[in-house]
């Protein structure tokens, strides 16, 4: 807004404190990240190797103890995984489809 003796101020009410607010769409866009990392490491590597590995972790120092527990397959994971193998056949059909 423009005062007649050109003084120029902002329309609507200033925020007077600052905003911190807690980051709740980051974290959950980091957990769908982590589990869709996880899901692919499972279906790249195959279960067995991918549970050996994480065995393998839970068997270390404590900060490999740590890793192992959050990299244990989980419910969740599973699913991504045969998410991937859906994706997987699907581009495989197309591509011989195409071949054909």
């Amino acid at each position: 807004m423009v005062h007649p003796d050109g003084i120029v101020t902002a329309i609507g009410k200033p925020s007077s404190r600052l905003r911190f607010a807690f980051p709740l769409k980051g974290i959950i866009l980091s957990l769908m990240v982590a589990v869709a990392v996880k899901s692919y490491l499972m279906w790249f590597l195959g279960v067995e190797i991918y549970t050996l590995e994480v065995q393998s972790l839970l068997s270390g120092s404590s900060f490999e103890r740590i890793a192992g527990l959050i990299l244990m397959p989980d419910a969740l994971t599973m699913w991504g995984m045969e998410r991937f193998e859906d994706i997987n056949v699907f581009i495989r059909g197309g591509l011989a489809a195409q071949a054909a």
